[in-house]
């Protein structure tokens, strides 16, 4: 998720603006390059606490972007 967030476009963030983009690619990098400092009860926060609201806002996203392509 990390590395197709960082992958998108400028104007695709900035018209989401309501998703934490650089958190998730923060996050990503954190994770791999310092796997060893990660502190797991950040992880464990994220994973129950923020990631099923970051999975609604890009339901949202998907299905904006259904309703565009079909117009």
């Amino acid at each position: 998720m990390g590395e197709h967030s960082h992958n998108l476009t400028p104007e695709y963030k900035a018209k989401h603006s309501e998703i934490p983009w650089a958190m998730i690619v923060g996050l990503r990098h954190r994770l791999v390059h310092d796997y060893d400092g990660t502190n797991w009860n950040i992880i464990a926060e994220v994973v129950f606490e923020e990631l099923p609201i970051l999975i609604r806002q890009l339901e949202a996203c998907l299905t904006e972007n259904e309703n565009t392509d079909a117009v």
